[in-house]
């Protein structure tokens, strides 16, 4: 009993400071995301987008899922550690110098001739950014939430609003934007070398070490690398395909909407994996956790889309200016499909968590076998299809692995159901008061009547607090509430 308490409690301590570093992130990023469209044209992003699909990829490798079983593994001990550590720097130094040699074929492939020297620069931060993940897991397997969200906070912070914008304006068009990427990798390994390296331990190579966790590594390594794939094959087609131009456009419109999700998202991976993963031979706290991830994602994600889908117009215009109009077709779609890639997410954390990496790796091959097909067959139609087809894929992706997993915590339909009725609800509220916003204030500026419907929804929600949050959060999502609120903040009905 007392581990449980401690567990919630360092659940909710976790949550607190993951959630308010995501937080206060994800509203930075909206200011300099508003900032650097004005700045930027859709092509340059179309460039940057395409050279960080590459870097992606040789993160994905290099890591081989050892990141997760740091996590996972209940008896880790320091020589699989250092051996965690050591294959990852060398695996990343040479996709490095691989990347660095076939740049001009990535160009070629990608039909963007700036990717050649933008590739080889780019290189040079696969070294740190092996090193973070490493770090971060590390970080997570001690519960050391608010160290590993506050240096992810400051290196965002100076790359982007210190180097990403000044650089921007000065005129050095994509190159801004790469140079923040690199300087952001290393900016956090400086932090992590000084301020957790007391949880890191040096890298050896230890051949026994190596057995006891690589065929759980492979497991999570094909998880990872099928989910990268699944995220970024859209991406590629649209680019091969369509082109530089309309990639920008698909970019920046997933990215826009990503915020959100990546907000919940990132909460799910940092927080509840971890946590879970201390739980994994209790299958009844597992079916409760499982049921109070559905109930906050819900309830944080589902009146989030409605939202969005709503104001799509006036977002694009406020945040990114009127040379991306294109993008409100898109952004109102992947809008609509926000809480189907968070519910994947949660779906996710339960497989993991438990050590089932091989079932999280065929469903992770049947994410990305979806997405991509669907995005090759609607390619020939457009971005706009390509977005709509796509989600559709994810929702499908969604269904599937719930299914799975109620299945393996002995979740019934019945409540899996029950649980998105409140969430989905309000959403529906949301959408039809933030409908009424714009039919009255037709022909004000956009930034005002997106202003305006923020300030209507915000009040309606505070409203639904203080009157009786379980309207909104559900039975289960209420006691994640309940975990999550300050004992001053006694204005707030939780049933």
């Amino acid at each position: 009993m007392n581990e449980h308490r401690n567990l919630t409690r360092e659940a909710a301590r976790g949550l607190s400071w993951s959630g308010s570093a995501l937080l206060t992130r994800t509203l930075l990023n909206v200011l300099v995301t508003a900032a650097l469209a004005r700045l930027l044209s859709p092509r340059e992003y179309g460039v940057v987008g395409a050279a960080l699909i590459v870097v992606a990829i040789a993160n994905n490798i290099a890591n081989l899922g050892m990141s997760q079983v740091v996590i996972q593994r209940s008896d880790l001990e320091k020589r699989h550690m250092g051996t965690v550590a050591f294959l990852s720097l060398l695996i990343a130094a040479g996709l490095a110098v691989l990347q660095w040699v076939f740049a001009g074929a990535i160009a070629d492939f990608f039909r963007v001739p700036e990717l050649e020297l933008v590739s080889r620069v780019l290189a040079f931060s696969m070294f740190a950014n092996a090193f973070n993940l490493v770090a971060e897991a590390a970080l997570s397997r001690n519960l050391k939430f608010k160290l590993s969200s506050t240096a992810n906070l400051a290196a965002w912070i100076i790359a982007n609003v210190g180097l990403a914008i000044p650089l921007a304006y000065l005129g050095l068009s994509y190159w801004a934007l790469v140079i923040a990427c690199i300087a952001q990798a290393f900016i956090l390994a400086g932090i992590y070398i000084f301020a957790a390296r007391q949880y890191l331990v040096r890298p050896g190579f230890d051949l026994q070490s190596y057995r006891d966790i690589r065929s759980q590594s492979l497991g999570f390594s094909l998880t990872g690398i099928s989910t990268f794939t699944a995220k970024y094959i859209d991406n590629v087609i649209v680019a091969r395909l369509i082109g530089t131009t309309e990639l920008g456009i698909y970019s920046r419109s997933y990215y826009l909407i990503a915020m959100p999700a990546n907000l919940f998202g990132n909460l799910n991976k940092s927080v509840v994996f971890p946590i879970l993963a201390k739980v994994q031979h209790d299958k009844a706290r597992l079916r409760s956790a499982q049921l109070k991830g559905y109930a906050l994602t819900a309830a944080l994600s589902i009146p989030t889309s409605a939202f969005l889908c709503c104001f799509a117009k006036e977002l694009v215009l406020t945040v990114l200016g009127p040379k991306w109009m294109d993008a409100v077709v898109p952004i109102t779609i992947f809008s609509a499909a926000i809480y189907f890639r968070l519910g994947y997410r949660v779906c996710g954390a339960v497989t993991l968590a438990t050590g089932q990496s091989y079932r999280t790796a065929s469903m992770a091959l049947i994410y990305m076998a979806l997405v991509a097909s669907f995005a090759f067959f609607s390619a020939p139609y457009g971005v706009n299809v390509v977005a709509f087809a796509v989600s559709g894929a994810i929702a499908i992706s969604f269904f599937l692995y719930a299914a799975i997993t109620c299945r393996m915590t002995g979740l019934s339909a019945l409540d899996f159901a029950l649980v998105h009725v409140p969430p989905v609800a309000f959403a529906a509220v949301v959408f039809a008061i933030g409908s009424s916003v714009k039919m009255l204030l037709a022909g004000w500026p956009d930034y005002l009547v997106l202003a305006t419907g923020l300030f209507v929804t915000g009040t309606l929600s505070v409203a639904i607090l203080y009157l009786r949050a379980s309207l909104l959060f559900g039975k289960y999502g209420v006691k994640v509430l309940q975990s999550l609120t300050p004992r001053k903040a006694k204005w707030i009905r939780f049933a």
